[in-house]
């Protein structure tokens, strides 16, 4: 009966321990997955500072944790990852109008601790008129938000509609779609062996090893997806640091 419960005891551990170690060997690690936001960062950083006015309001980042391997060849499936920010006119207005009200309280302050009544009336009706002219700034100057998602190791199929190429270079395509009055969605595709010679392409079909990658954090394709108002996004989009953004996706081939 020891023997049978003893040697129980030790098929468990040896159960448990082989599945921590598989645990392990799909787990990235922390640096793994810092090295893959830095990545994601620098993608954002190709497009440069945003149009005039705006500025990130909304930030957020869909990092993996695991990776898997195909069962069949031994190698990584792709992973995935993400990221979006929304850009907006009203963070900077508000930081403006707290400026002001810290430095119109400080000034308050100041003046009431010296018993300066004409002061404090004077910076009263100062408050009413910078309120005034501030509040009226905010609606002259409004823009509507941009928003943009950058992700990797993606494939679309999207097929290439001739008149919607925004602009094209070498291992890169943008692509424009949801065209309405104003606004639009433009989409741009970097892949630096599938989308070598993008004049010759009619579908966008970008690189997706069928039996995986050697390297478990390898990023074979990026895609680049910017929503907003036409005027703003089109000069902002053809601004793009290109190279800066293939030289984040890894060679496989």
């Amino acid at each position: 009966m020891t023997r049978i419960c003893t040697g129980l005891v030790v098929w468990t551990l040896v159960l448990i321990g082989t599945q921590v170690r598989a645990q392990d060997e799909k787990s990235l690690t922390r640096d793994e997955v810092a090295a893959l936001k830095k990545r994601l960062v620098a993608t954002f950083d190709a497009l440069g500072q945003p149009p005039q006015g705006y500025s990130v309001e909304h930030e957020y980042f869909n990092l993996p944790a695991e990776a898997y391997k195909n069962s069949s060849s031994g190698l990584y499936n792709l992973i995935a990852l993400s990221a979006n920010r929304d850009y907006g006119t009203q963070r900077k207005m508000e930081e403006e109008s707290g400026d002001f009200q810290k430095e119109y309280q400080k000034k308050m302050a100041e003046a009431q601790a010296k018993g300066d009544y004409q002061t404090m009336m004077q910076l009263s009706q100062e408050l009413q008129q910078k309120a005034s002219a501030m509040q009226l700034k905010a609606v002259e100057t409004h823009k509507e938000p941009v928003h943009v998602n950058v992700q990797f190791n993606g494939n679309p199929g999207e097929v290439i509609d001739p008149d919607a190429v925004l602009f094209e270079q070498p291992g890169m395509i943008a692509l424009k779609s949801n065209m309405e009055k104003s606004s639009e969605t433009i989409h741009m595709y970097f892949d630096p062996v599938a989308l070598k010679t993008t004049k010759q392409l009619s579908r966008i079909s970008m690189t997706m090893p069928e039996t995986g990658v050697a390297k478990r954090t390898a990023l074979v394709n990026a895609t680049i997806e910017l929503s907003g108002p036409i005027a703003e996004i089109e000069p902002w989009a053809k601004k793009i640091d290109v190279k800066k953004v293939l030289g984040q996706i890894d060679s496989v081939k």
